[in-house]
């Protein structure tokens, strides 16, 4: 098993892979092989270190303990059924920043109209006309982390962004003090998100 990626996240899968695609799959806050039957192998390709040779490994290891990738998901584009998924598990969520993470919900939900909440990588995430913007990483307790994942995200450039992936960036808040400080600079990055979003649309 490969024990810990670079940034010292523990993770349940073997050294055969390499380093970067453990690495890359902690960042999108998948550590255990559990928590990919919840994920299609379509979805794991979208993350930026991940290739097939990975996906094979994980496959065969998953197959070898009785189980296997979760099925194709498509981006919701209604907001009550999702919304009300949602809401139900953040009743029972247990995390130390959940006052923040619903404080973040409103924000980025207030952004625009049109912004549909969902479930995925077993938290809330955030689209625009069926594109992703933006999932929270919940996987994570030390902090609170949010992954900006859309093709377009390279051309929005913000303060608040981490890592020169192809198509992620990742933003981290200390507590509630640090995200209203950063409120207004968080929320330009998601209009900016779907500004370009409209334009390649158009």
């Amino acid at each position: 098993m490969n024990p810990k990626t670079p940034e010292g996240l523990k993770t349940e899968f073997p050294a055969s892979m390499g380093k970067v695609a453990p690495r890359e799959l902690a960042n999108a806050g998948y550590t255990k092989l559990k928590q990919l039957t919840k994920v299609s192998e379509v979805e794991l390709l979208k993350i930026h270190g991940v290739g097939p040779k990975a996906i094979r490994i994980l496959r065969e290891l998953l197959k070898e303990k009785g189980m296997s990738f979760g099925a194709a998901s498509k981006p919701q584009v209604t907001k009550d059924a999702p919304a009300s998924a949602v809401e139900k598990f953040m009743e029972k969520l247990d995390h130390p920043y959940k006052a923040e993470v619903e404080f973040l919900r409103k924000v980025i939900k207030k952004v625009n109209k049109d912004i549909a909440e969902e479930w995925k990588w077993n938290a809330p995430s955030y689209s625009y006309h069926g594109n992703y913007l933006v999932t929270f990483n919940l996987w994570e307790k030390g902090h609170i982390h949010l992954v900006f994942h859309n093709s377009m995200i390279s051309k929005v450039k913000n303060k608040l962004f981490e890592g020169e992936y192809k198509d992620r960036r990742m933003v981290h808040f200390a507590d509630m003090k640090d995200i209203k400080a950063k409120q207004s600079v968080l929320e330009k990055a998601v209009k900016d998100l779907i500004k370009l979003q409209k334009k390649e649309n158009s």
